[in-house]
């Protein structure tokens, strides 16, 4: 229910040609009741109103969960889905999908785009849960989903 919450805020956001470039668990506000049912998507400080089709080459995000083409200084809205695949790996883990000591290390394992579900906790998460986060986490932003 969050990730359709969250997937549900980004898809307004990109359909008024806003991208967030910054998504992250701590930009996600839930309300008292933890059902998921209403949330907050909040901190537009990085967000940035765009044309349709334009790119930027600006590096803007979090280390964690910043996509490889913003690393590649060429992206645009896609870099949001794929902020979202990194939170929905996290969430059903507890970890990184792209992790290091450093944020060098942490950007390099980005740039790769190779992440795996071979720690032992994966062993109970649904294969279409893997498969949404393998679709999310496209390497090719022009092969990803959109919200």
């Amino acid at each position: 229910m969050l990730m359709k919450r969250l997937l549900s805020c980004i898809s307004y956001c990109h359909s008024h040609n806003i991208m967030h470039r910054d998504l992250k668990p701590e930009n996600v506000l839930l309300e008292a009741n933890k059902e998921f049912d209403t949330i907050k998507v909040i901190d537009f400080g990085t967000a940035l109103a765009y044309k349709p089709g334009q790119t930027f080459k600006d590096t803007i995000g979090t280390p964690y969960y910043i996509a490889p083409e913003v690393l590649n200084h060429n992206y645009g809205k896609e870099c949001d889905i794929w902020s979202l695949g990194v939170m929905c790996y996290i969430f059903l883990s507890g970890i990184p999908p792209f992790n290091g000591g450093t944020d060098s290390e942490i950007m390099s394992a980005i740039k790769s785009g190779k992440f795996n579900f071979n720690h032992s906790v994966w062993k109970n998460v649904s294969k279409d849960a893997k498969d949404f986060i393998t679709t999310l986490l496209t390497y090719d932003p022009k092969k990803r989903p959109t919200a």
